[in-house]
Parts: C-alpha cells; sequence; structure tokens
C-alpha cells in the first residue's frame, strides 16, 4: 500500500450540451495517509508547516479549526453516516504552495484493514467566488470494469453554466501507483458534463518533491486563473448562465 506520494498528471473537463467545450491541464497533489503528514513533510526541507514553499494547515481542510485532519475527517464521515471509526484514511488533494491554494476537489478515501482498495470515500467539493464548501460521503461499489462507482443527486452548486438538477456518477479505478477518476453530469439518461483526474504515483524523494515547486509555482493560483478563462470562453459561446440557490452548503468555509 502506498501511504505518501506525489501524484502527477491531469485533470480534464468535457462539456457535451449544448455545444462541446473541453480542455485538459496538468497537475499535481499529494497522495497521503493522514496519520503520515508530518514523516511526508520531513523528507524535504522545503516542505512544512509554516514558512515553507510547500505548507500543509490542517485549517486548510473540512474546516478553518487547526485540529488534526485525521481527527477532522473522521468527524465528519461519522457525521454523515460512513463508519470511519477504524481503518486508514488517505487524502488525495493540493497543499499550500508558495502561498497560495484552492482545492476544488479533495478526496479522502477509506482502507479497510490491508486493503489496498477503498471501500468508500469523502469528497470536499469547493467553489468560487462563494468560498463555501459541501462533503459527499459515497459508499463504493465495485463494477465489472474492476472500478469503484457510486451514484447520487447533486447537492451543491458549483459552476454558473451547470443546473442543479442533475445526477453524478462516480467511477474511481485505484491501481496504484495509476489512478483514475471520472465524474459525469448527468441529466435522466443524458450525459451533459464529464470531468476527469488521471495521475501517476511518484516517489517522494526529494527531487520529485522539489521538481513540483519549479514546474509548477503558485498552482493556486493557476487553478483560479484557468477556472475564471474557461468560464469567460463558456460564456462567450453562449452558455445558459444559473444563478446562485442559495442555501448550498453543508459546511461554510469559516465554520
Amino acid at each position: 500500500m502506498i501511504t505518501q506520494a506525489i501524484a502527477r498528471g491531469k485533470v480534464w473537463h468535457q462539456r457535451l450540451v449544448p455545444f462541446r467545450h473541453g480542455f485538459h491541464y496538468p497537475l499535481w497533489m499529494v497522495w497521503c495517509d493522514l496519520t503520515e503528514v508530518d514523516a511526508m513533510l520531513a523528507r524535504h526541507p522545503a516542505w512544512g508547516r509554516r514558512w515553507r514553499p510547500v505548507v500543509f494547515r490542517d485549517s486548510d481542510f473540512v474546516d478553518a479549526r487547526p485540529d488534526s485532519l485525521n481527527d477532522k475527517v473522521r468527524e465528519k464521515a461519522v457525521e454523515l453516516g460512513l463508519d470511519w471509526q477504524a481503518g486508514r484514511v488517505v487524502m488525495l488533494g493540493q497543499w499550500r504552495t508558495l502561498g497560495t491554494l484552492f482545492n476544488p476537489l479533495v478526496l479522502y478515501l477509506h482502507f479497510s484493514g490491508d486493503s489496498e482498495q477503498p471501500d468508500s470515500m469523502l469528497a470536499e467539493v469547493q467553489n468560487t467566488p462563494w468560498r463555501e464548501r459541501h462533503f459527499y460521503p459515497l459508499n463504493l461499489q465495485k463494477n465489472e470494469q474492476g472500478g469503484w462507482v457510486v451514484s447520487h443527486p447533486k447537492a451543491f452548486h458549483v459552476s454558473p453554466f451547470l443546473p442543479m438538477a442533475l445526477d453524478y456518477h462516480w467511477d474511481l479505478h485505484v491501481a496504484l501507483p495509476g489512478l483514475r477518476l471520472m465524474l459525469e453530469d448527468r441529466k435522466e439518461d443524458q450525459v451533459v458534463f464529464v470531468a476527469g483526474l488521471q495521475l501517476d504515483l511518484k516517489d517522494p524523494g526529494k527531487g520529485n518533491m522539489g521538481s513540483v515547486i519549479f514546474r509548477f509555482g503558485a498552482q493556486g493560483v493557476a487553478t483560479m486563473r484557468a477556472i475564471y478563462w474557461q468560464a469567460l470562453r463558456l460564456w462567450r459561446k453562449g452558455a445558459r448562465f444559473h444563478s446562485h440557490p442559495g442555501n448550498n452548503s453543508n459546511n461554510r468555509y469559516g465554520d
């Protein structure tokens, strides 16, 4: 079981209705057992809990409390109906780089016993500019293709160019050191939008941990710039705008 890694690859989006619009960007993320955060930080002098190019803060995830992220994630999972009091929890997300951070999606995967396949997942979704976050507790089911899938209604406003009346279908393939995620937005039987991650887990040695700083720089800024650039492109193509529905979150940023 890989418990610490640099995950490098790409994120991609493809809109299918009412017109086609797609893009992909390179990115890197951190794959880390929540009990091994400090062990991973200790691997490189440019990584730490403060005053480093790459910084991990417990308060950057779940809520603004500085409490242990491992404790906060398990509390949130149990609150939302997942049985996570035991087992291993691994996060996949971006950490603060050069003082910047924006995580559209953080995944927390639960592994029971010595299993190398997850049985459930907590998805932490954030939006901009409203600075809200929402959690989807997901019990995974294995399909015939060997992936882990789950479907549920959309419950959180993210893109103003997609309506709320959609269903999400997650398809996760964990074949470490490879990981692939596809998320479909469906309206009845029609797929209207697909997003995905395709990642390879790299050894968290000094070379890989240092290279992502120089290769990607302030990735939080790049993420925000990409979001607003693609929003402008959609608006210019005539995509329908959907206003924020109001009460939209099961956990606001500052709570």
